[in-house]
C-alpha cells in the first residue's frame, strides 16, 4: 500500500490551490483502519452480483481509467466548450465537457456517469441548485447564481447532489463496484477528493479508479484507506 508519506509534497501543491473545488464542512470523521469490501472472489468482485446501475457507473469509470485524462495541476476554471470530445467554441449545456485530455478529480465523476448512460451532472446539478440553493455550500465560493462551468466539478457541491439522489452509505465498510468514495485528506472536516470504487479486489485490496496529481492521470489504485472517508453513495 502506498504511504501517506509519500503523497506530502504532493498534497502541499494540491492544498495550495484546491479552494476552487474543495468540499463543503461534514461532522462524519472516521479512522481508516478497517475499511471491508462487498466481495464474492479473492481476485475481481462479481458483476453479477450488481445492479443494472451500478454497472453502468462502473462501465463509465472504467472508460474514464482508458482514456487516462491527465490531472489539471492548475486546477483552473474553464468554460465547458467542449461536447463528445470535440470544441464548438462556445459554451456546452448540456453535456459541456472540459478539454477531454484533462480534468481534475471531480471529472472522473462527470465522465463516468455520462459515459456509462447514467445522467448528465452538469444539468442535474444546476437544475438542482436553481431550486434549492440553499441544500449546497455555495458560500464556500462567494457563489450568487449557478454556474453551468463549474459547479458540477465542485466536490462538496457533489456531495450534496449525491446525497440527495442517491444512497448514502456507511464510511465503514460495504464499497462496492461503482460507489462513490469522497475523502477528507487534509484533516480539516472538508472533503477534497473523490473517486470510484472498481471491480479489482486483489490481496485484500479494494481498488479505487480516480485522479490524482500522483501519478498524475486516471488510474486504478489502492487508495481506500489513505484518507479519512467522509462520504459513501451507490446509485439507486
Amino acid at each position: 500500500m502506498k504511504t501517506k508519506q509519500k503523497y506530502t509534497m504532493i498534497l502541499i501543491l494540491y492544498f495550495s490551490v484546491s479552494i476552487l473545488f474543495s468540499c463543503s464542512k461534514q461532522d462524519v470523521k472516521s479512522d481508516n483502519t478497517n475499511r471491508t469490501v462487498n466481495k464474492t472472489d479473492s481476485t475481481l468482485s462479481n458483476k453479477d452480483t450488481l445492479t443494472e446501475s451500478q454497472k453502468k457507473v462502473l462501465d463509465g469509470a472504467k472508460k474514464c481509467l482508458e482514456a487516462k485524462f491527465s490531472y489539471d495541476m492548475t486546477m483552473g476554471y474553464y468554460v465547458c466548450t467542449y461536447k463528445d470530445g470535440e470544441n464548438t467554441g462556445s459554451k456546452v449545456f448540456p453535456w459541456g465537457d472540459v478539454a477531454p485530455d484533462m480534468g481534475v478529480c471531480t471529472d472522473v465523476i462527470v465522465r463516468a456517469l455520462r459515459w456509462g448512460g447514467v445522467c448528465d451532472l452538469q444539468e442535474e446539478i444546476y437544475n438542482d441548485l436553481k431550486a434549492n440553493w440553499s441544500d449546497y455550500p455555495m458560500s464556500r465560493w462567494s457563489a450568487k447564481k449557478p454556474d453551468q462551468n463549474i459547479d458540477q466539478r465542485r466536490v462538496p457541491v457533489q456531495m450534496v447532489w449525491f446525497s440527495k439522489f442517491w444512497q448514502e452509505l456507511s464510511v465503514d465498510n460495504d464499497f462496492q463496484p461503482g460507489d462513490v468514495v469522497a475523502w477528507d485528506m487534509n484533516g480539516d472536516g472538508w472533503g477534497d477528493h473523490i473517486g470510484i470504487v472498481s471491480d479489482k479486489y486483489a490481496d485484500g485490496v479494494t481498488y479505487l479508479i480516480h485522479n490524482f496529481p500522483d501519478p498524475g492521470y486516471v488510474a486504478e489504485e489502492d487508495v481506500l484507506n489513505e484518507w479519512t472517508i467522509i462520504g459513501h453513495y451507490r446509485v439507486k
